[in-house]
């Protein structure tokens, strides 16, 4: 049994060296990027490493992005690995995001508290010169003559724009919607972003994007629907429920819920708002979701929920369905 598993163990190891071998005849980064998320998926860390690592030095265009992806993997492997790719990032000014970094190993490192330090001025500089984005997506067969309901989508952290326009897309989009993509100002990697309650940046510029779409384009005041994922939930929540601007419906996936006070659900009910929500019965969420439909339920407010078996914090298979549904029932 021991020459067994002797051999077998070689001729993974032979395979592997064998594959290795093979990156040179890849003609894109795009196609490195496949294989190391291959090997990833099926537990390979050290393997993905390996390539993006092979990625980086063969595009060099693409530097920035290879050592993002190698932040989050060698945080995966060793401490080591993660300090190597944290300096060689922090030498070029790239934004690695220590400041989320959570080990306990590493709270009186001085070599990471002075890479910390480095990366929150950096982290400082991108926030300070970035502002919240928007882009406009136009229904089919669009008349200025015509008036439409219009869908805000909030992304999820470690989202972009790109992200949100391939998530959300569904035939109510394309057919009745004007949809306003949001991105977030606040850097969470070199190229996604995070909401933050109570962000006075945040709140100024969403207001005044706000207002530009409604004065820009022809809205049905009346049917203003945001749309969310996770932490995109918590700011929709936030603005509707304090009537940051007026909001008809909601419908949220996996939202992390802030405080709603008894009052604003009150306003919610007696303003015939509509909230749906769409969760997996395996979210760690789903508890403070639960309560915020139940406490609008219990004052005869409209809401719904979905809670798909097996599910946990993510996007469903068939959103594209459920998100027509919901959208179905708000215009309703």
């Amino acid at each position: 049994m021991k020459s067994i598993l002797i051999v077998t163990s070689f001729l993974l190891y032979v395979l592997n060296i064998t594959a290795f071998g093979q990156l040179d005849k890849i003609k894109s980064y795009e196609e490195l990027d496949r294989v190391a998320r291959k090997y990833f998926e099926t537990g390979k860390v050290d393997s993905a490493i390996i390539v993006v690592e092979y990625a980086r030095k063969k595009f060099p265009d693409h530097d920035e992005d290879a050592t993002s992806k190698l932040n989050f993997l060698c945080g995966r492997t060793s401490i080591s690995k993660s300090m190597e790719n944290w300096e060689y990032g922090l030498k070029k000014r790239y934004f690695m995001g220590l400041q989320g970094v959570k080990n306990d190993s590493l709270i009186n490192n001085p070599e990471f508290i002075r890479l910390a330090k480095l990366d929150k001025l950096i982290e400082d500089s991108l926030n300070n010169a970035s502002h919240v984005k928007y882009e406009v997506c136009l229904p089919e067969n669009y008349s200025k003559e015509k008036q439409y309901p219009v869908l805000f989508v909030f992304h999820g952290d470690g989202w972009n724009i790109e992200i949100s326009k391939r998530t959300w897309t569904s035939k109510m989009m394309k057919e009745k919607f004007i949809t306003v993509y949001m991105q977030s100002y606040i850097y969470l990697t070199y190229n996604t972003f995070q909401w933050k309650l109570n962000d006075e940046k945040t709140n100024k510029e969403f207001k005044e994007i706000f207002e530009q779409i409604l004065n820009k384009y022809p809205i049905n005041k009346s049917q203003v629907i945001f749309t969310s994922m996770s932490s995109g939930g918590n700011i929709s929540i936030y603005f509707a429920f304090n009537n940051f601007v007026p909001v008809y419906g909601m419908v949220l996936t996996c939202p992390v819920v802030p405080d709603v006070s008894d009052n604003s659900v009150s306003d919610f009910v007696a303003n015939n708002k509509k909230m749906a929500i769409i969760t997996g019965e395996n979210d760690w969420a789903i508890n403070d979701q639960k309560n915020l439909i139940s406490k609008i339920g219990k004052k005869g407010g409209n809401n719904k929920i979905t809670i798909k078996p097996g599910m946990g914090h993510e996007i469903p298979n068939d959103y594209s369905t459920l998100l027509d549904q919901y959208l179905n029932w708000m215009l309703e």
